[in-house]
């Protein structure tokens, strides 16, 4: 949303569109292009239409846009997450989208099971830590100080 903002494809009261592209230092040519129509002429009713193709197919779909007002004035806008919740909970209000590999639809983190890096790594050895320590007989926190301090 913010990167939306910055670029003035977001702004309360009008109506704005526009083709966004991307592309690699090495490439001469967009990687990659999407394009948008952002009506917010009505808050009640703001929304963000998004075309572009993703695996060769054609997609089309609008994204429902709700404003907050924060304490210090103004207004923030956020997405509602388009895809369907499994757990029959209410749309997500997010400030980012994602488009993950192979997938069709622009969704939240949480709509898709994404994970920070951070996350995915915390417990990326942890088996190891369980061996070791069944190995040496001794605790797993011991073994990850040990490795921690270069034993």
């Amino acid at each position: 949303m913010r990167a939306l903002r910055r670029r003035r494809a977001i702004v309360t009261g009008a109506w704005s569109s526009g083709t966004w592209g991307w592309k690699y230092d090495w490439e001469d040519q967009s990687h990659a292009t999407i394009g948008y129509e952002a009506n917010l002429c009505s808050p009640e009713d703001a929304w963000l239409r998004l075309h572009y193709s993703a695996n060769g197919e054609r997609v089309d779909y609008r994204v429902r846009l709700v404003s907050t007002k924060p304490a210090f004035g103004g207004v923030r806008w956020w997405f509602t997450c388009p895809l369907v919740r499994h757990d029959g909970g209410s749309p997500r209000r997010v400030a980012k989208l994602h488009l993950p590999p192979g997938r069709k639809y622009f969704g939240s983190r949480e709509g898709y099971g994404l994970t920070y890096k951070s996350c995915q790594e915390s417990g990326q050895f942890r088996s190891l830590f369980r061996t070791l320590a069944a190995d040496t007989g001794t605790d797993e926190a011991s073994v990850r100080i040990a490795l921690r301090k270069g034993w």
